[in-house]
């Protein structure tokens, strides 16, 4: 299969099998091709197919079974669920004063974008991108992409700042649900300068995309947060088997 140059293979791939997973041709509980067929398919090496897997692994898309292969997850092996706030509505409840420094510009959807927010490939989008303090030191920095046609929700938000969840639901968009994967890596030199600290710290990384009333994607962000600055939580219970 001929690939599209200037995106990464493994982003291709990823997207790939989610438009089959979406669309019904790999149903929940079926098998997907194999490392070796992908490769075949595709043309492309082991690491970028192992690549594209665990992202979908990440995010609950698919499940490994060792032995046998990887599979579409069913719905309901979700593992668990618990309330949906934005990343600023959520430090809020810390008690902490929050300050947010944001942009808000039009860009391109790039696969990732794309794949997640279900519009074609270089489409417009928003791009609302946003830095919160608090007590004055930068705790995360977030991009957060919406469908063009959400635009004009935000065109009077340039002097003040936009808590994208209460602004949609302000206007009758109700956000139903969310999904999200969380995972790590080392600040590079551009996320370091917005989050004041050392290039090579380590941050934490939560990509969202969320989904109103009818199933429909309206957000897709990533956060990255400084870990010394920052903690999740999440309160467990163990019900019967």
């Amino acid at each position: 299969m001929l690939l599209r140059t200037g995106y990464p293979l493994y982003l291709q791939i990823k997207a790939i099998l989610l438009d089959n997973i979406n669309s019904g041709a790999f149903p929940p509980g079926t098998m997907i091709p194999t490392e070796q067929e992908l490769m075949a398919i595709h043309g492309v090496s082991r690491t970028t197919v192992r690549q594209a897997i665990s992202d979908l692994v990440v995010v609950g898309k698919l499940i490994r079974h060792a032995g046998r292969g990887t599979f579409v997850a069913k719905q309901e092996q979700i593992i668990t669920s618990s309330p949906l706030y934005g990343f600023a509505e959520e430090l809020e409840q810390s008690g902490r004063a929050i300050a947010l420094e944001h942009s808000i510009s039009m860009v391109q959807a790039d696969f990732r974008v794309a794949t997640h927010l279900q519009v074609p490939l270089d489409s417009n989008v928003v791009l609302i991108a946003r830095t919160a303090k608090a007590d004055l030191h930068p705790v995360f920095y977030d991009e957060s992409y919406l469908p063009e046609t959400l635009a004009g929700l935000f065109k009077d938000t340039v002097d003040k700042p936009p808590y994208i969840y209460s602004m949609l639901e302000a206007h009758g968009i109700v956000i139903a649900s969310g999904a999200q994967s969380i995972s790590a890596e080392i600040a590079n030199e551009a996320y370091a300068a917005l989050l004041r600290c050392a290039p090579s710290s380590p941050l934490l990384v939560i990509e969202r995309t969320t989904q109103d009333v009818t199933g429909k994607p309206v957000e897709y962000s990533i956060a990255r947060y400084r870990s010394d600055l920052y903690q999740y939580k999440v309160r467990l219970q163990r019900t019967a088997p």
